[in-house]
């Protein structure tokens, strides 16, 4: 029956990309502008539809291969880490802990059947294959947009649950506002939200989240509220347990096979099943025997600085590990030592502040700090 299924699927799917370059054909309840002229509905696993805003064919086709892949006999999914961290590594996982998975998040948003989706995350990263699986089991309707900084531009409608990356909701806050506060329930993962925009998600309806997580969790195992009202504290999804090892995150999941997963994470306990993040043990710099958090060095900045940036320590002769500041940049910005102690305690402050023309990201859209701290100097600036 399902090999019939498919053969029918690819049959029309073969007819309808060949009609796709037809402008004159015109498509039964399509009334849009030529922008959105493909909107197509198409029943899948379990009655969910996919309707595509993006033009473009490389994503139409990932998000179509990546349905095929899950209808497939086998039970797992290949998957890549970001990379943020490290070199990339390939991961095996089962279609079932991705199932659960997705119910964990429909559980813990109180996500319906019949509501609606829309992805605009990378299908690279497993933020954007969740999405799929989730429209899948929990049988939304899934809305496929460009992956974009501006994802919203061609969504007229309310959406009930979208993902984005911080990057993305930023943008869109600074450019759609009014398009923002038409979803209804918001989840940001992939790096942290700065205080300059937590402020101005408490203007807005929409229900924000702020998701901790990883590749090897299958995406979050966490989330904490950014607005109405705004929470210090990630509680944890359906199933989901958490613990300290001598201050760093240990997680224990048996329904997405993962059993004390030691992480980098530091974390400040608040339960069995909720924590503070503090920052990565990994990241964290000590100079002169004071460590410092870049993230939460990082955070802080957000006022005084409005492109990407981030801050590394390098080894030094006298401190051990001086703090340097990378702005992506084509030009120097002469940001005085004064300004920065206006946001950042003395021992905040960076020593030195370097200037690069682009960053290396990773294919998930985090900066890859290794990568780009090697990268040319437009300038530098000594404080």
């Amino acid at each position: 029956m399902m090999k019939k299924y498919h053969v029918r699927f690819i049959s029309f799917l073969i007819t309808w990309l060949k009609i796709r370059n037809m402008s004159h054909f015109n498509f039964q309840s399509i009334s849009y502008p030529p922008k959105l002229l493909l909107l197509v509905q198409i029943p899948f696993q379990n009655d969910m539809g996919i309707r595509f805003l993006t033009e473009q064919p490389e994503t139409k086709q990932i998000v179509l291969d990546f349905i095929e892949e899950w209808n497939s006999p086998t039970d797992h999914i290949l998957v890549k880490t970001s990379g943020s961290t490290g070199q990339p590594k390939e991961i095996l996982m089962l279609k079932q802990h991705m199932i659960a998975s997705a119910k964990a998040t429909g559980q813990f948003l109180g996500l319906e059947k019949g509501n609606t989706a829309l992805l605009c995350l990378s299908m690279n990263t497993i933020g954007g294959r969740m999405m799929v699986v989730r429209s899948l089991i929990l049988e939304l309707e899934l809305i496929v947009s460009d992956v974009s900084s501006t994802p919203l531009s061609y969504v007229d409608e309310e959406i009930d649950f979208v993902a984005m990356v911080p990057m993305q909701v930023q943008t869109s806050m600074n450019q759609e506002p009014s398009k923002v506060s038409t979803i209804k329930k918001l989840i940001i993962g992939g790096g942290p939200a700065s205080p300059s925009l937590i402020n101005e998600l408490q203007n807005i309806t929409t229900q924000v989240y702020h998701t901790f997580g990883m590749t090897e969790t299958i995406s979050h195992i966490a989330m904490r509220r950014l607005n109405h009202p705004l929470e210090d504290d990630f509680k944890c999804l359906p199933n989901v347990q958490v613990e300290s090892n001598e201050g760093t995150l240990v997680i224990t999941a048996p329904n997405i096979g993962v059993s004390n997963l030691q992480t980098n994470d530091e974390v400040e306990m608040t339960s069995s099943t909720s924590f503070r993040w503090l920052g990565r043990t990994d990241f964290v710099i000590n100079s002169g025997g004071i460590k410092l958090h870049p993230e939460e060095i990082e955070s802080k900045l957000s006022d005084l600085i409005k492109g990407a940036y981030f801050v590394c320590g390098e080894k030094d002769e006298l401190l051990g590990e001086k703090l340097i500041l990378f702005i992506e940049s084509s030009e120097k910005m002469e940001l005085s030592k004064n300004e920065l102690r206006s946001v950042l305690s003395k021992h905040s402050v960076p020593k030195e502040i370097r200037y690069v023309h682009q960053f290396d990201y990773t294919h998930s859209g985090k900066i890859n700090r290794l990568t780009s701290q090697e990268l040319p100097n437009v300038a530098q600036q000594v404080l």
